[in-house]
């Protein structure tokens, strides 16, 4: 398998998506988000297990396409072999456990739902078949070193975010044009839309405003630094 672009990986989300909405369960219904444990199990028929996956905490998922043992730990922090069976998915338990950290949960499920979709699509890459994933949670620096993690990344992103899903969800929070500068100090009420947003949709503030920055629904955004567009704005004036 060559490396698949984002277009290539839009279309492969929205094929899903398709299918996703058409589970016999959303019958009658109005889908409006997507959860990832229906995503995983009810539609690509993966099963999902919560432990701790590393002593540091920082390894947030795991998985596998061949039966292979892995190192878990238990709540003391006990290690103990887990067997993957090549169609599970593995999520560290604090994420699960933790109502504050659901969109990193709900981001790392769709991670490894991606790669699993990935190599379903492309069973021949032996590369990918053969190894055990671990995801650490961090998005893939410039240059990309790691392909499959990105690809998945941004697959896992598309499931999660369908266009479909933004665009209706953006008119809900009565944000249908976009945004233009996200910042919580200067632009309160529109921050205030976009969070309400982000938890609907059950994703982490973040990951919702990389999917509109790449659907060129977001311009500007100052999450990290709210500050820094005064600094902008003084230089400007200067």
């Amino acid at each position: 398998m060559g490396y698949l672009s984002r277009n290539n990986l839009e279309k492969i989300a929205t094929r899903i998506f398709n299918d996703y909405k058409h589970l016999p369960r959303f019958a009658g219904q109005q889908v409006d988000h997507v959860d990832p444990e229906i995503l995983a199990c009810g539609l690509c028929g993966l099963r999902i297990d919560h432990f701790h996956l590393s002593k540091d905490g920082l390894t947030l998922g795991m998985t596998a396409f061949k039966e292979i043992g892995v190192e878990v730990y238990d709540d003391s922090g006990q290690p103990f072999f887990y067997y993957l069976d090549g169609r599970t998915l593995l999520v560290e338990a604090d994420l699960k456990n933790d109502p504050t950290l659901h969109g990193r949960y709900h981001f790392t499920t769709a991670h490894e739902t991606a790669h699993q979709i990935l190599a379903d699509l492309y069973p021949t890459n032996r590369v990918i078949q053969n190894r055990i994933i671990y995801y650490r949670g961090r998005s893939p620096q410039y240059p990309i070193h790691d392909w499959g993690e990105w690809q998945a990344d941004n697959l896992a992103s598309a499931l999660l975010l369908p266009i479909e899903i933004v665009h209706s969800a953006l008119c809900k929070f009565n944000l249908g044009n976009g945004i233009d500068i996200l910042n919580r100090i200067y632009r309160p009420k529109e921050y205030r839309q976009f969070c309400d947003m982000a938890e609907f949709l059950g994703v982490s503030k973040q990951a919702m405003a990389i999917r509109l920055k790449r659907l060129g629904l977001l311009k500007k955004e100052y999450l990290q630094n709210p500050y820094a567009l005064a600094d902008v704005e003084k230089e400007d004036d200067e």
